[in-house]
């Protein structure tokens, strides 16, 4: 199978996790990226995908480029599969409060000018049914899972001597950073020391926050990491938050940390989500708190810290879990398996 794999920007991890996978499965991938400004962009990046169309059975386009699907189907008749994780409508309508009809007519034209559609999670694919009144049979569920090339458990690592539970994304409204903030402040007699790690749009909030309330025992890290440096930072950690605030969105994705914490084994504290529970139990693989609840993820991790075996079965049965169903290999075969039909069909 050759696949010609066109995205504006290729080094997400959406899509460096599908590209590995792909090739770890044998197919041969041409990676062609959209940059530059204005139209002549678009122009280099038909010139290009002319040059190598021919050679390839299939056009995937990747992660947050939905614009790309139009351009390219007029150029094409080959089957377009856009490898879309979410919808804009998601990211930037429910998320970030952005315009409403831009954002809704781009993803519209992608969706139905796609011939296959990726989504990360069920929730997801049944908001672009309700929205976007999209045949469900042209959407598939495909989890992103976690490049285990940087995310990977490492025993030489060593924990911190205080428990310490690490919070690790994007400074959204989704996320809950406030929720660990005020958790933190509430744990701050205790022996529990909390790590933020990330940044983003609401980066001044939180930072307002942290000034205001002073918890001695959370350290806030917003400054990009390497990988091997983020990476180590969280496993010397006992215990990895996930979403916790109350927010629509929390309920329609499945934030990466979710498969690296699995891939480290790092056991996971998340909000009860909708999205998350398609792939983790509670108490099986994952435990869970009340959205929005900062008292109870206080009391959550106070109960977790007295008990470690709890902790460790739960991250063992994660972490084998990641390794029978999440690698980037074994995803990226469901994948190829799917594709197979639309070649026959071309």
């Amino acid at each position: 199978m050759k696949i010609c794999y066109v995205s504006f920007v290729l080094n997400n991890p959406r899509d460096q996790i599908t590209l590995r996978g792909l090739r770890g499965n044998g197919v041969t991938v041409k990676e062609i990226s959209c940059t530059g400004k204005g139209l002549n962009k678009y122009l280099k990046l038909i010139k290009e995908f002319h040059t190598y169309e021919k050679e390839y059975d299939l056009v995937m386009v990747g992660y947050a480029s939905s614009v790309l699907v139009s351009v390219i189907r007029l150029f094409t008749h080959k089957k377009i599969i856009y490898n879309a994780l979410a919808t804009f409508y998601d990211s930037m309508v429910v998320s970030r409060g952005k315009s409403f009809i831009l954002y809704w007519l781009i993803d519209t034209l992608a969706f139905n000018l796609a011939d296959q559609i990726f989504l990360e999670c069920q929730a997801q694919k049944d908001l672009v049914v309700k929205i976007f009144k999209i045949n469900p049979d042209k959407i598939s569920v495909h989890f992103i899972g976690t490049d285990d090339e940087q995310f990977y458990f490492d025993p030489a690592v060593p924990k911190l001597k205080q428990f310490t539970a690490v919070f690790r994304g994007m400074f959204l409204p989704e996320a809950g950073a406030d929720v660990v903030i005020l958790a933190a402040k509430e744990l701050e007699t205790t022996n529990i020391r909390v790590r933020i790690i990330g940044r983003g749009f609401l980066k001044s909030e939180i930072e307002k926050m942290v000034k205001r309330l002073k918890p001695a025992n959370l350290e806030l890290i917003t400054e990009t990491l390497p990988i091997e440096t983020l990476r180590n930072k969280m496993l010397e950690c006992h215990l990895s938050l996930g979403q916790l605030a109350i927010h629509p969105r929390v309920h329609t994705t499945i934030p990466h940390k979710v498969f690296e914490s699995m891939a480290m084994k790092l056991p996971y504290l998340t909000g009860e989500n909708k999205g998350v529970t398609e792939i983790i139990t509670e108490n099986e693989t994952c435990f869970t708190v009340s959205p929005g609840d900062y008292k109870a993820l206080a009391n959550k991790i106070s109960e977790l810290r007295d008990d470690l075996e709890r902790l460790s079965k739960v991250a063992e049965n994660a972490y084998q879990l990641y390794q029978q169903e999440f690698t980037p290999k074994i995803l990226a075969g469901k994948i190829i398996e799917e594709l197979h039909p639309l070649i026959k069909k071309v």
